[in-house]
């Protein structure tokens, strides 16, 4: 099963809307059927409108996912700190169970001047404190913790790393962001087997759960040290990329279920709905 869909509130959205209740009848009418809300900057959102928006987006047939706050950050060597980001990750799912969102989405964590291992090695541990929460908690409802592969080079989170992250258990998948990746690696995703090889790593580390992913999807700029800001698809002045056309034939080649999140400027709905065309035209 795969759908498309937008992050948050594209500028079409504003510019007819403006509460979130309108956003399912929104992406219906533009016939998507993934959305990704955003708590990036902070959980705002009451129990009450999460049971609302909850039913209206299952009314609607609409995928939901969550992005977890931005100030989560699992590598950190302050073990108060580490306490916070698991109250986060708790705090999101609990509000993912009344929204009826499956897959919540966070940055793995930064370097802070550690070796990329040591800062890895960090994270790997600290996951295990995690998945011990939640189940002290009995959070034992239908979801996916979605590690993301991140765009800078002070960020852990290549597709290696999101990979040995989601081996700990059958409840991480990966969030393969390839605009990420790309930026990542200086503009390296230009082929279908440049897509396929991604998939390569995670089969190496996931066996048979290798093509269960949350994907975004934007064109990003990017420079010596990785990601500077997202583009739209009508909006790359250099062709930093990445394509998704080669990659819309790699996941149907592989039937990889995924939600497929566009991310773009502004542009969320127009690009998703255009990424939703590509792969039924793949």
């Amino acid at each position: 099963m795969i759908n498309f869909g937008p992050a948050g509130f594209c500028e079409q959205f504003t510019e007819n809307f403006k509460k979130s209740e309108q956003m399912p009848m929104w992406l219906k009418e533009h016939s998507l059927s993934a959305y990704e809300i955003s708590f990036t900057n902070g959980i705002t959102y009451g129990d009450e409108k999460c049971k609302l928006l909850g039913r209206l987006f299952a009314e609607n047939n609409i995928s939901v996912s969550v992005h977890a706050p931005y100030y989560i950050n699992f590598a950190n060597p302050n073990p108060e700190m580490i306490q916070k980001s698991i109250g986060y990750i708790i705090n999101s799912l609990k509000k993912m169970k009344l929204l009826e969102a499956t897959r919540l989405v966070f940055h793995p964590g930064a370097l802070m001047k550690q070796s990329r291992e040591q800062a890895q090695s960090a994270i790997i541990s600290n996951l295990k404190l995690l998945l011990q929460k939640i189940d002290e908690e009995n959070l034992n409802f239908n979801f996916y913790l979605c590690p993301e592969t991140m765009g800078k080079h002070g960020q852990c989170g290549t597709v290696e790393e999101v990979a040995q992250m989601c081996s700990l258990d059958n409840r991480i998948i990966p969030t393969l962001d390839f605009g990420h990746i790309n930026s990542f690696n200086g503009g390296t995703l230009k082929s279908e087997a440049d897509y396929v090889a991604v998939f390569d790593t995670l089969k190496k580390y996931l066996g048979d759960r290798y093509n269960l992913v949350h994907i975004h999807f934007s064109k990003i700029e990017y420079g010596a040290k990785g990601e500077i800001r997202h583009l739209n698809f009508d909006s790359d002045p250099l062709n930093y990329g990445p394509d998704f056309a080669p990659l819309a034939k790699v996941l149907k080649k592989l039937n990889i279920s995924a939600n497929v999140i566009s991310e773009s400027n502004g542009h969320q709905t127009i690009d998703a709905a255009a990424m939703q065309q590509m792969y039924n035209n793949a």
